[in-house]
């Protein structure tokens, strides 16, 4: 007995998904997945629509029934690198079926890649050292040689290894005990053997903290839409920041906690006059004191701690 035809369209495909495994960052991927009409009137393709920037699609827009027509998807990889997937949705006029998923997935290896991190990052207390390494890998097939570096910054050491000629490098930063408290942002300049790529840049990030310290450094309310909250109050509870107070050895108080804008409150964890090597500050805005203008001041935490007797938080913002 033949089978019986359904009336209504019918989307079929045999296949949903294809993975062109490691694919070098920047090539065009391109595959073709078949749609097939399984039903007895035609099935109209209504509309695609992509997961991600860099891909197209092409399909006719109506398939006849017992059919077979091929959607093409091509996907530009210059905007992304590493384990990647990206899908096409396919809408069309199956009651049963209104849609077709098709999924396309890769490693993109970029010509140049920083493991774990295209720049270096090293947090320490003052008086102590840190050595950070990055894994510089050329995955292109001609050999890249790293000729010499040049730093930009007086806050760190830094040097080159070979691991293997050509093909792999390892960048050493060392940040001395003796560098004084403070945010650094600086970086290596890597010379290379290529005309095309003569130098690349990795930034390098220092944070040396006191033993007393706030994260992050800073309150920043942004823009302030003032009448949007006195209409809603509710809103005030998104504005509200969050600073951490930590010492590295020991518990402290804080005494006093204050701030010379009279908008601005603030609510510590513990509270009560209660020992700890950590606080937590809550720094919100009073609505109804509010005026237009710039935010422009500061907190002041006053602590038991001799060596630290207070902490001065800065507080920005714009109230429009």
């Amino acid at each position: 007995m033949a089978p019986q035809v359904r009336a209504a369209p019918r989307a079929l495909a045999a296949r949903l998904s294809h993975d062109f495994g490691a694919v070098d960052q920047g090539s065009t991927l391109n595959h073709q997945f078949q749609i097939r009409n399984g039903g007895a009137t035609p099935l109209a393709i209504t509309g695609v629509t992509l997961s991600v920037a860099g891909m197209t699609a092409k399909v006719k827009p109506e398939i006849a029934p017992g059919a077979e027509e091929t959607l093409t998807v091509e996907w530009n990889t210059a905007g992304v690198k590493g384990a990647v997937e990206g899908t096409a949705v396919v809408e069309v006029n199956d009651p049963e079926t209104p849609r077709l998923t098709f999924t396309m997935s890769a490693v993109v290896k970029p010509p140049i890649e920083f493991v774990p991190y295209p720049a270096v990052f090293a947090s320490v207390y003052q008086g102590e050292s840190a050595r950070r390494t990055v894994r510089i890998l050329n995955n292109r097939g001609a050999p890249l040689r790293i000729t010499r570096l040049e730093r930009q910054g007086e806050h760190f050491e830094a040097a080159i290894d070979a691991v293997q000629e050509g093909a792999a490098y390892e960048l050493v930063v060392s940040v001395p005990s003796t560098v004084a408290t403070g945010r650094y942002s600086e970086a290596v300049f890597l010379y290379t053997d290529n005309p095309k790529l003569p130098r690349m840049m990795v930034p390098v990030n220092v944070l040396v903290k006191p033993e007393l310290y706030a994260n992050p450094e800073t309150v920043d309310f942004g823009q302030v839409d003032r009448a949007g909250l006195l209409r809603n109050p509710s809103m005030n509870e998104l504005l509200t920041q969050t600073i951490m107070v930590r010492k590295r050895n020991g518990g402290f108080v804080i005494v006093n906690a204050t701030s010379d804008l009279p908008f601005v409150s603030i609510h510590r964890t513990p509270d009560g006059g209660a020992s700890s090597d950590a606080f937590r500050i809550e720094v919100g805005l009073v609505t109804d004191r509010l005026m237009t203008g710039s935010i422009d001041g500061s907190i002041r935490l006053v602590t038991d701690d001799p060596r630290f007797p207070e902490v001065i938080i800065p507080v920005r913002g714009q109230i429009r």
